[in-house]
């Protein structure tokens, strides 16, 4: 069950980081969090970075099954729910963190461009004018997810804002 693992160190890598942030992060916490050694962990990850990248990785993946049926708004809404509150925590975690290490850009333009071609695909099967309407309400969802994990506005406003750019950026050609 090596998948099983693997899955379980991820699983373990965002509960840590939810609690902990990026730079709380050791692979010690982690590790204990799985029920792992050590050990295991940089035989998966190679090193602390390599499990942050995945750890991102990961919670992209669940971030798209949210959104699996196709529809863009539902997609988008969903990151604002309070079950998406860990991964929206890893998402802003790293992409804070890629400010200041830079091996954690790549990982996080990466994940970046997958995560709006998702949102493209959903708006309009992922034609150029779609991936800049995707990047734009990416990029006000990250905003809108810092504020409401940030505490600075409740989550029913962010949707509302978020609704409100949908709804602006589908209405244009």
């Amino acid at each position: 069950m090596p998948g099983d693992r693997r899955q379980a160190i991820l699983d373990a890598a965002i509960t840590v980081i939810a609690r902990r942030g990026v730079r709380g992060l050791r692979v010690e916490q982690v590790a204990s969090e799985a029920g792992v050694a050590v050990s295991l962990i940089y035989y998966y990850f190679v090193n602390r970075n390599g499990l942050v990248r995945a750890t991102l990785e990961h919670a992209n993946a669940r971030a798209a099954r949210r959104g699996a049926d196709g529809d863009a708004e539902a997609m988008l809404l969903a990151e604002l729910d309070d079950a998406a509150h860990d991964t929206s925590v890893v998402w802003g975690e790293v992409l804070a963190s890629a400010v200041f290490e830079p091996a954690l850009r790549e990982g996080m333009a990466e994940a970046s461009n997958t995560w709006s071609r998702l949102v493209a695909t959903a708006i309009d099967g992922g034609s150029p004018q779609a991936l800049e309407k995707a990047e734009r309400l990416t990029a006000l969802l990250d905003g809108l997810s810092a504020r409401r994990l940030a505490g600075l506005i409740t989550g029913a406003r962010a949707k509302e804002l978020m609704r409100g750019a949908i709804a602006a950026e589908l209405a244009t050609g």
